[in-house]
């Protein structure tokens, strides 16, 4: 078994496991990845390896720039577009990593089988989880935000950091 894989860009998510060999696993529309790693230490190894940062810079300029401070979503790659937002707190720095672009919508499960919502994927595919539905879409939305402001950033720089200064 591998101890480090890339994240590609179709993952659907990210998500810890209880297995006896390995902590975590990504899920894509036709496989699944396992890995020794944390998931948390999965996305740091990944931004290290290829974009030359860390998840705990990532997430400093996510305080900086957005004023979030727990619970925010991470750009994985500004140039792609390639988003991922935690469902779960990386306080045991083992979360539940969704990817922007492969999610759809959430709702609520018509059984509740223990499970208070339901993820939708662009694949057709879902994941139940025990989260609240509001939790979810407050995840998504702020992900949303995120990634729509850094499009602006980057897009019209001059006009943006122009328009900031003036305003404090």
């Amino acid at each position: 078994m591998k101890t480090f894989a890339y994240i590609l860009h179709d993952i659907k998510y990210l998500e810890p496991v209880h297995h006896e060999a390995f902590l975590s696993q990504a899920v894509y529309p036709d496989r699944h990845e396992p890995s020794i790693l944390t998931t948390d230490a999965w996305l740091d190894r990944l931004l290290i390896h290829q974009y030359g940062t860390s998840l705990k810079a990532r997430r400093d300029h996510l305080k900086y720039v957005h004023g979030i401070h727990r619970l925010g979503p991470i750009v994985i790659d500004a140039h792609t577009d390639f988003v991922m937002f935690p469902l779960t707190s990386s306080q045991h720095k083992n979360a539940l990593w969704l990817n922007l672009n492969a999610t759809i919508c959430f709702s609520t499960p018509e059984t509740r089988s223990g499970y208070e919502t339901r993820i939708h994927f662009n694949d057709g595919t879902f994941k139940d989880v025990s989260h609240d539905i509001r939790f979810c879409e407050k995840q998504y939305e702020k992900t949303l935000a995120v990634l729509d402001k850094m499009q602006k950033i980057r897009r019209h720089p001059e006009l943006y950091f122009n328009i900031q200064s003036k305003i404090k």
